[in-house]
């Protein structure tokens, strides 16, 4: 199973890395790094200018000390609700479970409190700022789109929706945001569906496409 995963997570990297080199661009691509070995990969890989955010400051200096004979790979403590980089900044932003700490908190995934919503809003809004156009958010979590597309599908953050899925039973899902794009009609009917929702009604119930594909939730006793 260990074998498995970690095939399932260097294919996941692969993917990335062709994304980037699609891109081919020198900027850098700022992420809530945790103590993640993403970034180093990434770096041993040739992608020299990765610029790494997270909350934690411990976490920060801890990272930048392993990673300090790596040129061009810098540091910064920052909220991800306010990021201090100036307007169009980056070609790529990635987050890996990030959104997901995020939510960790929260009771059921059919419906997000209003607080983590906000949460989510702002820290969507300054990655959307910081994105050139054309650019690309990369988001990589286990929420399936049923839930996590709810989130992304604004008109607001100006960026269209796809996403991938990779593996079977456990799978991982990988969502790309690309500035300046629209979103699809069904990503449009959604958002418009979610802004006629009323506040204090339970999140729609969803197809018997979206029951098939999340299956699994139906015996999770929440």
């Amino acid at each position: 199973m260990f074998f498995l995963c970690l095939l399932l997570f260097l294919f996941l990297l692969f993917l990335l890395l062709l994304l980037l080199l699609h891109l081919q661009s020198d900027s850098s691509y700022p992420k809530g790094c945790g103590n993640s070995s993403l970034g180093g990969d990434m770096y041993g890989a040739g992608y020299h200018a990765i610029t790494n955010i997270d909350y934690s400051s411990v976490c920060i200096s801890a990272m930048s000390a392993r990673y300090s004979s790596c040129p061009g790979m810098t540091w910064h403590q920052m909220d991800v609700r306010q990021l201090s980089f100036a307007d169009a900044s980056f070609d790529v932003i990635l987050e890996k479970a990030t959104l997901d700490a995020i939510m960790v908190e929260e009771k059921s995934p059919w419906e997000v409190s209003p607080e983590t919503s906000s949460f989510i809003h702002q820290a969507l809004i300054e990655i959307s700022r910081c994105l050139k156009p054309g650019g690309c958010f990369v988001s990589i979590t286990f929420a399936q789109p049923f839930f996590r597309k709810r989130l992304y599908a604004r008109t607001v953050y100006n960026w269209s929706v796809r996403h991938d899925s990779y593996g079977e039973g456990f799978e991982y899902f990988v969502y790309v945001m690309t500035k300046g794009e629209q979103l699809s009609p069904e990503d449009a009917a959604l958002e418009q569906r979610l802004l006629e929702e009323p506040k204090s009604q339970p999140a729609c119930c969803p197809t018997p496409q979206d029951e098939e594909n999340n299956d699994f939730l139906c015996n999770i006793n929440l």
